[in-house]
């Protein structure tokens, strides 16, 4: 609880530094949706050419692209900076949460906030908001308690794979590569639904690199939509989420174990 309490003061301070800069946030905010608008309209296009994409319609795949918003905008907002961790480490800087009395995770997750979250969750509610007028939510009650834990579950992917590529900076110094590779491949799955993809590339992102649990696999269940029948294991999103979460802190503290400084 104490350490819960410390993340969200470290959350108030980063929080205090962002609303100095109003002008910055909201022009922020607005080039994360009109970019968000963008990617739609490319979609809408691409349907309406070909009508549907595995069988996914122009308002499932609306579906699809706002639930990831809203687990991406909670891994964005919160946690969006880890990309830093890689200049603390060359610059030496990270020595400064080695010897303050907290956790130096903790104080990593805490250092900042960032506006594309907000863009993201905004662009994830409003697309959700309209969907909701295009497909019938007759949902049980169980079925929406599914859909809130598998937007955060995605969330939990999304960080846990992030963290541990940035963790990878303390062996090699440079992170940003593999942050990069595995940013542009998650933004480019996410769009689209993984049955259009051959099936050593569905096993790919199902077993090695997860994504498909992010929005895919949980979209599918909650829609309906499938090219084959409903497996048990679909439903792992949140079990997935914990296991990459595990592997990314042992990744983090083996990382914090080794590091040795790097000095400027």
């Amino acid at each position: 609880m104490e350490k819960l309490k410390l993340y969200f003061d470290f959350l108030k301070i980063a929080i205090s530094g962002k609303i100095q800069y109003k002008v910055d946030f909201i022009v922020g905010v607005l080039s994360i949706i009109v970019l968000n608008a963008v990617n739609i309209s490319l979609i809408g296009i691409m349907v309406y050419n070909f009508e549907t994409l595995a069988g996914w319609g122009i308002w499932q795949l609306m579906f699809l692209y706002c639930f990831w918003m809203l687990s991406r905008g909670l891994y964005g907002l919160f946690f969006g900076h880890f990309y830093d961790l890689e200049e603390l480490i060359v610059t030496g800087n990270f020595d400064v949460y080695l010897i303050r009395p907290a956790s130096p995770a903790l104080q990593f997750f805490g250092k900042d906030i960032n506006y594309m979250g907000v863009g993201d969750l905004l662009v994830g509610i409003i697309g959700f908001v309209v969907v909701w007028g295009q497909i019938d939510f007759d949902w049980s009650t169980g079925r929406w308690v599914y859909m809130i834990v598998c937007i955060i579950s995605g969330a939990v992917i999304q960080i846990a794979i992030n963290w541990g590529c940035a963790s990878l900076c303390f062996w090699t110094t440079r992170s940003r590569a593999f942050l990069n590779i595995t940013e542009r491949f998650t933004v480019l799955m996410q769009q689209y639904p993984v049955s259009i993809f051959g099936k050593y590339f569905r096993i790919f992102v199902t077993c090695f690199l997860p994504v498909a649990f992010i929005n895919f696999y949980p979209s599918q269940i909650l829609l309906g939509v499938a090219d084959a029948p409903i497996a048990f294991w679909q439903y792992f999103s949140p079990l997935v989420a914990v296991l990459l979460l595990g592997v990314a802190a042992i990744i983090w503290s083996q990382g914090i174990k080794r590091y040795a400084g790097a000095g400027n």
